[in-house]
């Protein structure tokens, strides 16, 4: 894992450049091939503003959690307060280093980056571009679905920018995000829910993704909390501490 951060983090404008690039090039396919006409030309440029919101969200994320996660100071209040540890010394703290390559470690960061390119896809290849000739059921749905998207590829871009900068925070800002995505789901419920005129025949596959997306969190949650809360490596690499034998 640490070579791989190392790896990216020195390509890491290039990555940048290579995902808006890609987001920005599907959403000009999608703006000149909208399902409706739009009004008129200054329409046609608006209707790239949802995809390209989506390509900016996870880049705004992860700078702006490069940011916020830079101090490694340990929180004053401990949240994981189950079981008993006592500070680790200088020599424990060095000989723990090497669980930053972890199988553990690796798969949940691997685990949280690609939930961004996988929500985008997901977006990217179900909501077209919305003009003013298409319904407001439409319009209802395409605003849903896109905060939602954005705000998920937010915070789990975040959250892996927590983990690259190995914050004692990083177990809160991913229990945030998982919040922050059910979250998102309840509100996408409510606005098919109010959206008028909405076919029944969207409904059912809406439905099944909503499902699919909170079983996603309820899986992640059921197998990494336990791990962000009791792991002997997880306490000794973001806390500093080790557990005391009873």
């Amino acid at each position: 894992m640490t070579k791989i951060t190392a790896w990216a983090r020195q390509r890491e404008a290039g990555i940048i450049a290579a995902w808006v690039l890609l987001v920005s090039g599907v959403a000009l396919l999608k703006a000149v091939n909208p399902v409706n006409p739009p009004r008129d030309a200054a329409e046609g440029i608006a209707l790239l503003l949802p995809f390209l919101v989506v390509a900016a969200a996870p880049v705004l994320g992860y700078r702006f959690g490069m940011a916020l996660f830079a101090s490694r100071q340990q929180p004053a209040l401990r949240l994981a307060i189950y079981g008993t540890w006592r500070e680790a010394t200088p020599a424990e703290l060095g000989k723990g280093k090497k669980g930053w390559r972890s199988f553990a470690w690796f798969s949940l960061v691997s685990g949280i980056l690609l939930n961004v390119p996988f929500r985008a896809f997901e977006y990217l290849t179900s909501i077209p571009a919305v003009t003013s000739n298409d319904p407001m059921w439409a319009h209802i749905l395409q605003r849903a679905f896109t905060i939602d998207c954005a705000l998920a590829c937010f915070a789990y871009a975040m959250c892996f920018a927590a983990a690259v900068q190995r914050s004692p925070l990083f177990a809160r800002a991913l229990v945030a995000a998982w919040l922050i995505d059910i979250a998102l789901q309840a509100m996408i419920a409510v606005q098919v829910g109010s959206a008028p005129g909405i076919p029944a025949f969207l409904l059912e596959p809406m439905n099944a993704l909503l499902a699919m997306n909170l079983k996603k969190v309820a899986i992640s949650m059921s197998i990494w909390l336990p791990y962000l809360l009791i792991s002997d490596n997880l306490n000794l690499l973001l806390r500093r501490r080790v557990r005391v034998a009873a």
